[in-house]
């Protein structure tokens, strides 16, 4: 059905219609004419509020263009209502082009200019601002009003993905960010605490200096983050002092791997495994809390030795916290199996237990390699068992009924007692 009164605005081989109004109905939506096949189609984009007689204008942004709306006319007919003048509007709003979806304009001052329609508008690159000149109001308007709509548009560059998405709390972690528009001015990656980005960097925004690799990738080291703790962050860029970016990507900081809470079990690590066939063990990254970390990306080296000769062996990242190490033995022996970690001062360290010995003998069934092979069970099993013998010989070796505590031999005898449980506590593992 014919309408007048509305916009028009073209994206690639589509011609788009919004607004308007006839005799009968006023209009919220926007209708698609493609100009290869010569066909209007109706998406159903709803506005909220009908509107015509405005003033429209396309603008480029990043990582989409936005369609601005200001003023105009607008009013709803009742069904059957005979159809006049609407009211005049001073309110604006935009169409973001990717999603398809409207969004009002809210400005942040009360002066606003007075409501019209069919008023001249520009945009100016430099200040991001809309500019309204004149219109009708029951006569003709010679004012001109600006509209910063920084907020909305952004600045001339944007980031849309970081890698890795993730890292540790004291920082340090080499970063690539990639997106769009950066240039070699001055660039600062801002890491906000929470999952929402912010307008201007402020007491809860670290930032750190970014290296210029090109126009659509920088790269940094993440800040440290332990005056705020294990959380979420946002990051967002600047250049040259300018706006930070409207788009941002998240960034999860955790707790740091620690080496002496880090552990490794498996049949890798055990006694009487099989010659000649694949052998595993697992290395469990753990925090300062000693729980098992969740991500990946930790750097560890294995470094398994059969007298002077070294085993090669593959570490594979599960990124979930566990590292698979796979290796093989082809002949009667017995291997160490040095475990390092690298920890947040560059600095290789064993982790707990580390050396480890292991050792393999000729007719042992391939299975007892197998990680869910028979062979740990029966290693938990045993230690459960020497565990138990050895808490109750302690238990009777620490207890002081009956005895002769004023003997300070008996008395030494106790306190290296409780000293022993002390010291097996830390070295205990499954």
């Amino acid at each position: 059905m014919g309408r007048g009164g509305h916009s028009l605005f073209a994206v690639d081989d589509k011609l788009y219609s919004y607004g308007g109004w006839n005799s009968e109905c006023q209009y919220n939506n926007v209708i698609i004419f493609d100009i290869n096949t010569c066909e209007w189609s109706d998406p159903d984009i709803y506005n909220d509020v009908s509107r015509w007689n405005h003033s429209a204008i396309m603008v480029e942004a990043i990582p989409s263009w936005k369609y601005f709306i200001f003023g105009g006319e607008s009013t709803n007919f009742n069904e059957g209502q005979v159809r006049t003048f609407g009211q005049y509007v001073n309110s604006a709003c935009y169409l973001d082009i990717a999603s398809m979806r409207w969004s009002p304009v809210m400005p942040e001052s009360q002066d606003a200019p007075s409501p019209r329609e069919y008023a001249a508008i520009s945009y100016d690159y430099n200040s991001s601002r809309m500019i309204i000149f004149g219109g009708w109001s029951n006569g003709w308007l010679s004012d001109m009003w600006t509209l910063n709509v920084s907020k909305i548009v952004g600045p001339s560059y944007a980031v849309t993905h970081v890698d890795p998405p993730l890292g540790q709390l004291s920082g340090g972690v080499p970063i690539t960010l990639r997106g769009v528009g950066f240039k070699d001015q001055n660039i600062k990656i801002h890491f906000t605490c929470g999952k929402t980005p912010t307008d201007v960097a402020g007491k809860n925004t670290l930032d750190v200096p970014a290296n210029f690799i090109s126009e659509t990738e920088v790269t940094a080291l993440s800040p440290n983050f332990e005056s705020f703790g294990p959380k979420e962050a946002v990051i967002q860029i600047s250049v040259s002092g300018g706006d930070l970016t409207t788009t941002w990507v998240p960034f999860s900081y955790f707790m740091n791997t620690r080496a002496y809470k880090s552990l490794c079990f498996g049949p890798g690590i055990l006694k009487d495994q099989a010659v000649g066939e694949p052998i595993e063990f697992i290395i469990q990254a753990r925090n300062d809390h000693g729980e098992n970390r969740k991500s990946g990306r930790d750097v560890f080296q294995v470094t398994i030795r059969q007298d002077k000769k070294e085993i090669p062996c593959e570490i594979t990242d599960k990124d979930n916290g566990q590292y698979f190490v796979k290796y093989q033995i082809d002949e009667e022996c017995e291997v160490s199996i040095e475990v390092l970690f690298c920890d947040d001062k560059g600095k290789m360290v064993p982790v707990r237990g580390s050396p480890y010995t292991a050792n393999f003998v000729t007719g042992t069934k391939p299975e007892m390699n197998h990680l869910n092979g028979p062979a740990l069970s029966k290693h938990v099993n045993r230690v459960i068992e020497q565990t138990q013998a050895w808490m109750k010989e302690m238990s009777q070796s620490a207890n002081t009924k009956d005895k002769n505590l004023e003997d300070i031999k008996v008395l030494i005898s106790v306190v290296d007692s409780v000293k022993s449980v002390t010291d097996q506590n830390e070295t205990m593992m499954l």
